[in-house]
C-alpha cells in the first residue's frame, strides 16, 4: 500500500474555484441532512446552546392588569443548557503526477472537477448517515413520544403498508395533538424515507379521500402535505453501498440510509441559535483556525509522494435542541420490494 506524505494544513489555502465547483455540485442521491438539521454558524469549536423545552409563555396569570403608577408584573422565560462540539470531517482525492502528465489541459480540468465533486459527495454521505442516526433514534426524544409500530392492534401504530388496517392521516394528527398537549411546537414537517414515500403514494385511504375531486392513480406530493397537515414534505432518497458495490449494478443492492422510517418534526423557517428547532448543526467557522464554513475545497501538492491532492473539509456538531421537536415512526412500512 502506498504511503502519502504529510503536509502542513496552515500552509495550504482554500481554492475558491474548486470550492465553487464543490458547492454548486448537485449530487444525484438527494442528501437531505442539511435540510432536516439546519446549519447555524458558530465562532467556537465548543460552546453551550439553549434547550427549548419550557412553556412559561403558556401559563395563564390570574391578573396582569396594571394600575396607574405601578410597574408591569414580572416574568422570566426559563431554559436549560447543553453543549455542542464541532468535529472535523475531511476527505482528499489523489491525482498522481503520471496521470496529470499524460492528460491534456482540458482533461486536467476535468480530473480536478471530478475530484472536487467526489470528495464533497463523500462528506455529504457521512453527514447524511450522522443525521439519519440522530433523527431516527427514538431515545433522543421525549419518552411520551416514543411509539411502537406493528402488524396488529397491540402496537401504537399499524404499519402503513397494511393498506386495509392502517390510517396514516389519523396517526399523524393524533401524534401532532399529543405533542401540542405536551407543550411542543406544531409539527410542520414530515420526513419520509423513499420506501415510506412509495407506500403513501398508493395508500388507498389517501386516494379515497381525494376521490371526490380526482381519481388519482397516485397521491401527489401536494396532496400528501394537505392530507397530513404539514408544510414541508422531505423525501430521503440517499443510499449507501458496501465495498462490494463499487460499480453500478454489481455486488448486490444498496440500502436506504433512512431505512423504513418516517419522522414527524418541527422545522423553523429560519435557523438561528435562539430559534427553537428539533435539532441544529453547529458549524464551526473561524478564519484564525483556518476553518471557514462548510465543505471548503483546497488543492496542494506533496513532493515526497509526487501527488496532487484535492481535499474538502468541514467542522460541525449535530445536537437535538428540543426533545419535543420530533416523533420517530420506526420501521413504519414493509417496503414494496
Amino acid at each position: 500500500m502506498p504511503t502519502h506524505g504529510q503536509h502542513n494544513i496552515k500552509n495550504t489555502h482554500y481554492d475558491q474555484f474548486l470550492t465553487n465547483i464543490s458547492v454548486s455540485y448537485t449530487d444525484t442521491q438527494n442528501f437531505i441532512g442539511e435540510q432536516v438539521v439546519p446549519i447555524v454558524e458558530v465562532q467556537k469549536q465548543s460552546d453551550k446552546y439553549m434547550v427549548f423545552d419550557y412553556q412559561d409563555h403558556m401559563v395563564a396569570d390570574d391578573d396582569i392588569r396594571r394600575a396607574p403608577g405601578t410597574v408591569a408584573s414580572e416574568m422570566r422565560t426559563g431554559w436549560s443548557e447543553d453543549a455542542y462540539y464541532a468535529e472535523g470531517y475531511a476527505k482528499r482525492y489523489a491525482l498522481y503526477d503520471e496521470e496529470i502528465a499524460n492528460a491534456d489541459e482540458d482533461a486536467i480540468f476535468n480530473l480536478k472537477e471530478m475530484a472536487a465533486k467526489q470528495v464533497k459527495a463523500k462528506l455529504l454521505l457521512n453527514k447524511e448517515i450522522n443525521t439519519a442516526n440522530l433523527m431516527t433514534n427514538q431515545n433522543n426524544f421525549h419518552k411520551d413520544l416514543r411509539v411502537s409500530v406493528g402488524e396488529s392492534g397491540t402496537a401504537d401504530l399499524i404499519k402503513w403498508s397494511d393498506y386495509e388496517n392502517s390510517d396514516p392521516m389519523k396517526d399523524v394528527f393524533k401524534l401532532r395533538e399529543k405533542v401540542e398537549r405536551l407543550g411542543g411546537m406544531d409539527m410542520n414537517t414530515l420526513v419520509l424515507s423513499k420506501p415510506v414515500y412509495n407506500i403513501l403514494k398508493f395508500h388507498p385511504k389517501l386516494k379515497s379521500t381525494l376521490a371526490g375531486f380526482t381519481s388519482p392513480e397516485m397521491v401527489s406530493d401536494e396532496a400528501i402535505k394537505q392530507l397530513l397537515g404539514v408544510d414541508n414534505l422531505i423525501v430521503a432518497n440517499a443510499r449507501r453501498a458496501t465495498s462490494n458495490q463499487r460499480r453500478v449494478g454489481q455486488g448486490g443492492m444498496t440500502n436506504y440510509i433512512w431505512g423504513n422510517n418516517a419522522v414527524l418534526m418541527y422545522l423553523p423557517k429560519g435557523a438561528a441559535r435562539d430559534v427553537p428547532a428539533a435539532a441544529y448543526t453547529y458549524q464551526w467557522t473561524n478564519p484564525q483556525a483556518n476553518v471557514v464554513g462548510n465543505q471548503k475545497t483546497r488543492e496542494y501538492y506533496s513532493e515526497d509522494s509526487k501527488t496532487l491532492w484535492i481535499e474538502t473539509e468541514e467542522w460541525y456538531g449535530q445536537k437535538i435542541t428540543s426533545d419535543l421537536g420530533a416523533i420517530v415512526l420506526p420501521d413504519i412500512v414493509n417496503p414494496l420490494t
